[in-house]
């Protein structure tokens, strides 16, 4: 056995409205760089990256799925087979929290009740949803929140590493 094979393959996915900063969380975490201009992503991106968690050789398949309420009938397609996601939100933009349900109706329906962390991004640009708020949103929903800013590289390998962690928890209680 090669020892490049992961010991767990986990699909995980980015759900959020338009802009709230999916792309630019995946691109800082597997590439550890920012594009100075990200244009909306058009239905679904794939990005892989391996990491090791608690001694696990883990290889994680990141789908960057486009905001867009024209992709909504493929939401749930998307989701399918979901290990875990993240759902993002952008603490500059309330609108930005009014699709919360619609996104984890569309991955519990595709993926089942699978771990979710709730990303409030932006945290490095002046925001307009307190923490109140947000600690409010995440826990009626039973979501962990975590405070990133991509841009900054603040706690991003965190939400992935709390994320990874809470499905492999899942994994062993099984």
């Amino acid at each position: 056995m090669s020892t490049d094979t992961p010991d767990y393959v986990h699909k995980l996915v980015f759900l959020g409205d338009s802009g709230v900063g999916k792309t630019s969380l995946v691109e800082r975490y597997v590439y550890n760089s920012l594009s100075m201009y990200t244009g909306r992503t058009i239905g679904a991106i794939l990005h892989v990256k391996t990491v090791i968690v608690d001694g696990s050789r883990i290889k994680l398949v990141i789908w960057d799925l486009g905001g867009q309420e024209s992709f909504s009938a493929l939401r749930e397609q998307y989701c399918s087979n979901a290990a875990g996601a993240f759902l993002v939100v952008d603490i500059t933009r309330p609108e930005t929290l009014a699709n919360i349900d619609r996104w984890l109706n569309a991955l519990y329906s595709g993926a089942g009740k699978v771990p979710v962390i709730m990303v409030a991004n932006k945290i490095d640009l002046s925001p307009v949803i307190t923490d109140d708020q947000l600690a409010g949103l995440a826990e009626v929903r039973g979501l962990k929140l975590i405070r990133t800013s991509a841009t900054e590289n603040e706690n991003v390998d965190l939400a992935f590493l709390e994320l990874v962690k809470s499905i492999q928890e899942k994994f062993k209680t099984r």
